[in-house]
């Protein structure tokens, strides 16, 4: 058995873990767990529940899928060297699944570190905590995009935006650091002006940066010096609706895939088609935007948006000013959207309960200039249904985001802050 001083040693070897607080991998040492594997076990299986993360003392890991097809992956067939890391998938917010398996090719011996509380040592030490987890969840959505085929990582790295920067100097946003995952549902909280729609305009190639950069499934997307664009990578759905009022909504629905040749009109229609059904729209495809209501234009942007097939879904305040059953019923609608697809959503709001109730993980952020102040990872079931606004954990949750958000909303207000973003 290793003794603490082994054990951090260990921890130092690696080079995700060498610059970390000292005081979080005392920690993290001290509750590791040693453990010992027999030749041809499994330590996880693919699809398995992430718990822990490790750390190789001594054997040999194989990752028997990436093995089976080594030419496709870039990702290390096997774990060798004494101090490497493995089950990145333990380090994400929101516990997600194993994409590979690790199986011991001789007899190994690991140190088990639980994800969850390292996690939460990160986050307590500050900076360097939050910087060592961007960099270690950036490595797993490589993983889960070079096996797992997912696409649709948006790394957000230190990204800055000053408005007028020769004038007033408005410092909308600065040193903000995001990772969101393929396939998540990330929302974005926090006082008006904070900086929300900055971000998503930034990230939708609307809008250019002062420093930092975006990339999306490690491409640069947009940072100083190069012109961002949109692209159909990206689609939006907007607070004020965009659908063209003089085409029927089958038509609105089958233009942008038809004029970018990615599928031909059959075959979009069928798609447009088959979405409208699921959330009760079946009949209205020969209607004009003007002669449906607000709600179901709502509905019909967000089938619009996965016609087009994009790789994320910006959603900025797409709800704002429905009523509350309008509200309701396209919620409801969304997230069947969503499980149908699972493209990765970004949605910016006000309404933390329908955060909340959409998200995997919400972020709320300071008042300007904006950063991540909290997150707040919703680890409740899904299909998700209205039952669930009731139940304790949801109003738990809850509770937590009205706290950070008022926190931020005073401060913004004693500074006399006006809606910028």
């Amino acid at each position: 058995m290793l003794d603490l001083d082994e054990r951090l040693a260990l921890f130092r070897s690696n080079p995700f873990l060498k610059d970390a607080p000292a005081g979080l991998l005392s920690e993290a040492t001290a509750t590791a767990t040693e453990l010992t594997f027999d030749r041809g076990e499994f330590i996880y299986a693919k699809n398995d529940t992430a718990e822990d993360f490790y750390l190789l003392i001594d054997g040999r890991i194989g990752h028997p899928e990436v093995q089976a097809a080594e030419s496709q992956y870039s990702i290390a067939r096997e774990v060798a060297t004494p101090g490497q890391l493995f089950g990145f998938a333990a380090l994400v917010q929101g516990m997600p699944r194993r994409v590979i398996s690790a199986r011991c090719e001789i007899r190994t011996r690991v140190l088990a570190v639980n994800g969850h509380a390292f996690q939460a040592l990160a986050r307590s030490a500050g900076r360097a905590g939050h910087e060592l987890l961007q960099a270690l969840t950036r490595t797993f959505a490589a993983h889960e995009r070079g096996v797992a085929a997912r696409s649709g990582w948006v790394s957000l790295r230190n990204v800055g935006k000053v408005y007028d920067p020769l004038g007033k100097s408005v410092v909308a946003v600065d040193d903000c650091s995001i990772e969101i995952r393929p396939g998540e549902f990330c929302a974005i909280v926090g006082p008006s002006g904070c900086g929300k729609s900055t971000l998503l305009n930034a990230i939708a190639g609307f809008d250019s940066l002062t420093s930092g950069g975006i990339e999306l499934d490690g491409e640069w997307i947009n940072r100083p010096g190069m012109s961002p664009r949109p692209g159909p990578d990206r689609i939006v759905v907007f607070q004020n609706g965009a659908l063209f009022p003089w085409a029927t909504i089958r038509e609105n629905l089958v233009r942008g895939p038809i004029v970018q040749r990615r599928m031909n009109e059959k075959t979009a229609l069928e798609k447009a088609r088959e979405m409208l059904t699921r959330v009760g729209l079946a009949d209205i495809e020969d209607l004009y935007p003007g002669a449906i209501s607000s709600g179901m234009c709502r509905r019909v942007e967000i089938i619009r948006a996965l016609v087009n097939d994009p790789k994320v879904i910006l959603l900025d305040e797409p709800f704002r000013g429905l009523d509350a059953l309008t509200k309701t019923v396209t919620h409801n609608a969304l997230l069947e959207l969503y499980d149908l697809s699972a493209k990765t959503v970004l949605f910016i709001t006000h309404d933390l309960e329908e955060a909340i109730f959409l998200a995997d993980r919400v972020l709320v952020m300071t008042t300007r200039p904006g950063r991540i102040k909290q997150t707040i990872a919703v680890d409740l079931p899904r299909p998700r249904t209205m039952d669930l606004l009731t139940a304790p954990e949801f109003l738990r949750l809850k509770e937590e985001a009205i706290e950070a958000v008022h926190e931020e909303a005073v401060k913004a207000f004693a500074a006399g802050e006006r809606e910028l973003a």
